[in-house]
């Protein structure tokens, strides 16, 4: 409804037809479902259980270099987490990849939080690189 010039309301037309009401915006992100979170705790749980086995571990890691490795050789582009991945690795010697992965992956397990502030700056480093894996590089 638009307001005429007297005060009186006045109905907005679309194509003949009254205009549908606009909706309210969200105050933010909606609450995930509580069966949604419990299947996500219990993801997690499974995958800190099985990244605790060296046998599992290993078994990953080598999938993953060869993931990389593949996806380099028919020219595909990465998902963002294993470009960051790849572009860490390419550091390293190719007969110690493994190692350093298996290294970090433990790092990261040990629950290391970094701050917001560090997050950032990081974000902004890969932007300014101009290695981001934005939206904007797809």
């Amino acid at each position: 409804m638009i307001m005429g010039g007297t005060g009186e309301s006045v109905p907005t037309t679309y194509h003949g037809k009254q205009a549908p009401e606009a909706a309210p915006f969200p105050a933010g992100p909606e609450p995930m479902p509580e069966k949604k979170q419990k299947k996500r705790l219990i993801r997690t749980a499974v995958g800190r259980t099985m990244a605790r086995s060296a046998r599992v571990r290993r078994w990953q890691i080598r999938r993953m270099l060869k993931f990389i490795d593949k996806s380099k050789e028919k020219g595909r582009r990465l998902p963002p987490e294993y470009a960051d991945m790849a572009r860490f690795l390419a550091k390293v010697p190719k007969a110690q990849r493994g190692e350093a992965l298996e290294k970090a992956m433990e790092a990261n397990q040990e629950g290391v939080a970094i701050g917001r502030d560090q997050r950032r700056a990081a974000a902004a480093q890969q932007r300014r690189s101009g290695q981001g894996g934005g939206e904007s590089a797809r």
